[in-house]
């Protein structure tokens, strides 16, 4: 064990370059927080508005000139992509759950129309969107996982399977 005096961190980080640090770290919280700062791969922030994803383009609007900008998703990174898309409410689905996708959504609308049909009761119907929800989720967790997908971008494609008409 050291003895002696305490270090004192502020010198090794110098004053300027500590208040610097943590002037930008609270306007990078507020910014994101307003969903308009958006970083690329090279480091540099982006301030505008999303305002569509379409396939690999996304097309912003920039806030003081109204000027709108569209570039492919790949120029950023995949945290961004990912905050991207959920700020838009995007459910494009990722590579490899697209098989798992559609075989919960034909699940879903058999289930609902043996209902209709009398073939099913309400509770029969109910716990069969459950069970197949939750298989669809379990399907999802490795790409939960690889943070190919956020949990919040799956509850928006839970929610549209679970909704959707036929």
């Amino acid at each position: 064990m050291r003895t002696g005096r305490k270090r004192n961190m502020i010198p090794f980080f110098g004053e300027g370059l500590l208040a610097g640090l943590l002037c930008f770290l609270s306007s990078s919280a507020s910014l994101a927080e307003a969903g308009g700062s958006w970083t690329n791969r090279a480091g540099h922030a982006l301030k505008a508005s999303p305002q569509s994803i379409r396939g690999q383009t996304v097309t912003f609007t920039q806030g003081g000139t109204g000027k709108t900008l569209t570039c492919p998703l790949s120029v950023f990174t995949e945290t961004e992509q990912e905050r991207l898309r959920c700020a838009l409410k995007d459910t494009t689905l990722p590579a490899g759950l697209a098989d798992a996708y559609a075989f919960s959504s034909r699940v879903i609308k058999r289930s609902r129309l043996l209902k209709e049909n009398g073939g099913m009761s309400e509770k029969e119907c109910q716990k069969a969107l459950e069970t197949t929800v939750s298989a669809f989720r379990a399907q999802a967790a490795p790409f939960v996982l690889k943070k190919q997908l956020s949990s919040e971008r799956l509850a928006l494609i839970v929610q549209k399977m679970a909704t959707e008409k036929e």
